[in-house]
């Protein structure tokens, strides 16, 4: 006697065999297939005929295989193109990130430190200070969202350079040599120290998201270990 949940069980057992193992996708093709039986024998065929034509309707088991194939190569087509794009991104925010804080410095030390160190709040102060706010927050969010290879050899590149360059802004900033290059009034350890500081602290924030990031890969890799038995 023809039993119609058998029959389904059997139509299952073969989309798993297929290869069709994600639980969502088997669950939606079965309630398709039996809204499909349900309407076949409303219209008057028996339950055989119904599950036959429902499933031809639906797909066999191998041509379902090739859609999901097809449907599993797009998608993963299309993270790819996503992660390209987002590497680039986090690649340009990290170049114009290291060029702000820069020309931030720049812009300071021509208005502050030119020939003579002379500390003076005015427009242009208030605007690399902005610069250097806007460019040291850009860098603690990079520093957290830059996770693949491109992003991260680019930002330990821009935070080496920044670094270097404020580790050589904390030299005394005298010549050696006398004349008129001599400065009247030399830059005092403040400014020069809160120049490195400021220069340094990209490559902090990229060291502790590059820690969380270690110390949460390893605690994954432990718990997918199996448990040893003793």
């Amino acid at each position: 006697m023809f039993n119609l949940e058998k029959s389904i069980s059997e139509w299952q057992q073969q989309m798993l065999t297929v290869g069709i193992k994600t639980p969502v996708p088997l669950e939606e093709l079965e309630t398709h297939l039996r809204e499909e039986i349900e309407q076949q024998i409303k219209s008057g065929l028996s339950e055989p005929e119904a599950l036959k034509i429902g499933i031809q309707k639906i797909g066999q088991g191998p041509i379902l295989q090739d859609e999901f194939k097809k449907v599993r190569k797009d998608g993963q087509l299309k993270r790819t193109g996503q992660q390209i794009i987002r590497s680039i991104a986090l690649i340009i925010g990290w170049l114009a990130g290291g060029y702000l804080l820069s020309y931030a410095f720049f812009v300071l030390k021509m208005d502050w430190n030119l020939f003579w160190f002379r500390a003076k709040w005015n427009q242009e102060t208030i605007f690399a200070v902005s610069m250097i706010l806007m460019a040291e927050t850009s860098f603690w969010f990079l520093a957290k969202t830059s996770r693949d290879r491109g992003s991260r050899v680019v930002s330990l590149l821009v935070c080496l350079l920044l670094a270097g360059t404020g580790l050589f802004s904390a030299l005394p900033p005298e010549p050696l040599s006398g004349g008129w290059l001599r400065r009247s009034m030399p830059s005092p350890f403040w400014y020069r120290g809160g120049v490195t500081c400021l220069s340094c602290l990209p490559s902090l924030f990229w060291a502790w998201w590059e820690l969380r990031r270690f110390a949460h890969e390893r605690d994954s890799s432990y718990e997918d270990q199996p448990m040893r038995s003793n």
